[in-house]
């Protein structure tokens, strides 16, 4: 009885030892101060403005408002093609795949 007394004893101790070690390790580090912007002001209430001031735009212009820029799926062939030629060229080189 006295084994097992001395080994429960001796875990308890252990797992004090690793808790103290791990709390003097592991310190959180402190908090910095919001940053003050340039305004003075709180920086969460400048962004929300600046969300706000772009909403009033209006919705954004989606794919075909814009006759100069490619569609999604245009995008996505050039990506696909990109792709399959750099797999093929890595396959000249011999590098398997």
């Amino acid at each position: 009885m006295k084994r097992v007394i001395a080994w429960f004893a001796g875990l308890v101790g252990i797992a004090a030892l690793g808790r103290w070690l791990a709390r003097r390790t592991h310190r959180p580090a402190p908090r910095p101060e919001a940053p003050v912007t340039a305004a003075g002001g709180d920086p969460a209430e400048e962004l929300r403005r600046k969300l706000a001031e772009a909403r009033q735009g209006g919705p954004e212009p989606g794919p075909d408002a814009a006759p100069g820029e490619e569609t999604l799926e245009e995008r996505r062939a050039r990506v696909h093609a990109k792709a399959r030629e750099a797999l093929e060229a890595m396959a000249d080189d011999g590098t398997p795949q």
